[in-house]
């Protein structure tokens, strides 16, 4: 009777539980709040439920213990130090093995927060990351609801968004009936070949792996093998190596990619994948170079960036998703810090059902334009105090301006795999549609309108962070 009763309460459960530090993170949890409902969920916040002094702590284990079909857990370093959210968490810990649901907690990452400093109920939960793209994350959230197969309701969600509204920080927000396009910082793969080639080379893997990494053409090593687009005669002549070189196996990709067999030796799909990956970086690390921009070594993966006089006035004017002729400084100069800053992106490719570029935004201080400062301490302060009044949208805007940038005539991004292949990606971000808007939240028409020489500039209040008191570790 126990076991049936436990299913059909687990049956019953539709609602997403919004775990966060209060006051801290509740802009943010109103955001994402009103966007889930907007989605169709059901979706449970103490900002609905918390007025005042009232005691709220029956509510709250009521709501994980027997009303939430998952806990969507927003672990930023406020919280992570949160009695609240880490009482939230065990509760949530206790209601998943009641449940035999591994995946009842949720985690996503909302700034710099350093994994390993998650809470220990959920280090080993892999968490879905919003730090520096709030739409990139909603996105990834509402795949992974979707593949929990979470309930939705078609029902009125206006009274849901009058309550979170009531707590908003900007309370100019509003919702209208209309859809919303939320535009990420991913660039999708418009084309690939479809087949590739595996080369074998003479020599020990050892030197085979050594000598293939020093190669232009994108190749990833496997034992005496190389993995690459690129035919022999053709790694022959852009290379010359001192290795002898014959072709071996014509590799179907498709097949190759989901582990199946494709012509040549048994690779499982995982390890496919990852070469896959490390081919398609590479192949971005040349174009980049070749581009002329400038390689800087972030704390987790390397990055590229603009330098002074790549491009014309380092201002890139583009049209924007809705046609409107926009003009974004890309390199810029602050007198009030006697430093130049570049606009900076990392990639990360992904291969799955939704191949794409993940691109972050970030920024690099020079001392000319040219060479990056060499304290990553200051480096760190200069990002955190010169940037902190950028707001996504404007994050956005840069990122627009570079992938218009990189574009060519046909507003293609075509980068070189070796030989013949190429990808081609569209000179656009990619974007998604939310069925109802929620409009005044994001940057201010005000600041919204700088388009100026200084552009990002005028975001800068000049007031320093105190970088000597950063160690090494918080300035990577």
């Amino acid at each position: 009777m126990t076991v049936a009763n436990d299913v059909s309460a687990e049956a019953t459960r539709r609602t997403v539980f919004i775990s966060h530090a209060n006051p801290e993170d509740n802009e943010f949890a109103t955001w994402l709040g009103t966007r889930l409902i907007a989605h169709g969920y059901t979706v449970w916040s103490d900002l609905l439920r918390l007025v005042g002094g009232e005691p709220f702590w029956r509510d709250i284990g009521d709501a994980i213990k027997d009303h939430a079909a998952i806990v969507v857990l927003v672990l930023s370093r406020a919280a992570s130090n949160k009695a609240g959210v880490l009482d939230e968490i065990a509760i949530a810990a206790a209601t998943g093995r009641k449940l035999g649901n591994p995946n009842f907690i949720l985690p996503i990452r909302l700034d710099d927060l350093p994994y390993d400093e998650f809470p220990e109920q959920v280090i080993r939960l892999n968490a879905i990351n919003f730090h520096g793209d709030w739409a990139d994350g909603l996105h990834r959230l509402l795949k992974a609801l979707a593949e929990h197969q979470l309930p939705k309701d078609d029902h009125d969600t206006t009274q849901g968004f009058e309550e979170l509204r009531s707590f908003r920080l900007r309370p100019s927000a509003a919702v209208e009936g209309r859809t919303e396009l939320l535009e990420g910082s991913w660039v999708r793969v418009k084309s690939l070949p479809s087949q590739a080639t595996l080369c074998r080379y003479s020599g020990s893997p050892n030197i085979v792996a050594a000598t293939l990494r020093k190669f232009r053409t994108p190749v990833v090593p496997w034992d005496r093998l190389g993995f690459s687009f690129a035919r022999a005669a053709e790694i022959v002549d852009a290379e010359t190596p001192d290795l002898e070189v014959e072709h071996a196996y014509d590799v179907a990709l498709e097949a190759f990619l989901e582990g199946q067999p494709y012509g040549g030796p048994p690779r499982r799909r995982g390890e496919a994948r990852r070469m896959m990956v490390d081919l398609l970086r590479q192949a971005w690390e040349r174009f980049a170079e070749a581009k002329g921009l400038l390689r800087y070594e972030f704390a987790n993966s390397a990055g590229w960036y603009v330098p002074r006089g790549l491009v014309d006035k380092d201002t890139i004017q583009f049209d924007d998703r809705t046609g409107k002729r926009r003009r974004k400084r890309l390199v810029g100069r602050s007198e009030k810090r006697n430093v130049y800053w570049s606009f900076a992106v990392t990639v990360h490719p992904v291969v799955g059902d939704l191949w794409h570029l993940e691109l972050k935004p970030q920024v690099v201080f020079t001392e000319d334009g040219f060479r990056p400062i060499q304290s990553k301490a200051k480096m760190a302060s200069l990002r955190k105090s010169f940037c902190k009044n950028w707001w996504n949208d404007q994050w956005r805007a840069l990122l627009c301006a570079f992938i218009a940038w990189l574009g060519d005539e046909n507003k293609e991004i075509v980068i070189p795999l070796g030989g013949a292949g190429k990808a081609v990606f569209p000179a656009e971000l990619m974007a998604f549609e939310a069925r109802i808007a929620i409009v005044g939240d994001s940057l201010p028409a005000e600041l919204d309108a700088v388009e100026s020489e200084t552009g990002a500039d005028q975001f800068d209040d000049g007031s320093d962070l105190e970088f000597e008191e950063l160690d090494e570790v918080d300035a990577a």
